[in-house]
């Protein structure tokens, strides 16, 4: 098997329920053909650095795959028809990458800082000069 980046930029105007929508037949598409997710990232909507189809914003994801390369002509031709897609790249990851490279990683958790033992004088005393 081997590992695919997909990067697409979707019209930022799209709806949730038709985002859903194009995510859920992109999922079918992949799963059709023997392909898998690893992960996805929502990077946002920003703005393109020249207009696409009229259009000066787009809603960014990647996407890390794993499936045999037959299934790149088809994931291709899918986001190629659906006119919510505005433009699209797939890029074969290196041989050496594992399936734990992709994969989410856990948040770390933010450790609880301590409190001082003894409570701090706000005045300090005055010196005693002889």
């Amino acid at each position: 098997m081997n590992y695919y980046e997909l990067m697409f930029i979707q019209n930022p105007d799209l709806g949730e329920e038709d985002q859903e929508k194009l995510h859920t037949r992109l999922r079918n598409t992949i799963g059709k053909n023997g392909g898998d997710i690893i992960r996805i990232n929502d990077m946002g909507v920003r703005g393109l650095a020249y207009k696409i189809q009229k259009k000066p914003r787009g809603r960014y994801f990647l996407l890390y795959l794993e499936g045999p390369g037959s299934m790149i002509p088809e994931i291709e031709r899918f986001l190629r028809l659906d006119e919510n897609v505005i433009r699209f790249v797939v890029v074969k990851l290196d041989r050496h990458t594992t399936r734990a490279d992709l994969e989410p990683k856990p948040e770390p958790k933010p450790e609880p800082i301590p409190e001082p033992a003894e409570p701090v004088s706000e005045t300090q005393p005055e010196e005693v000069t002889e």
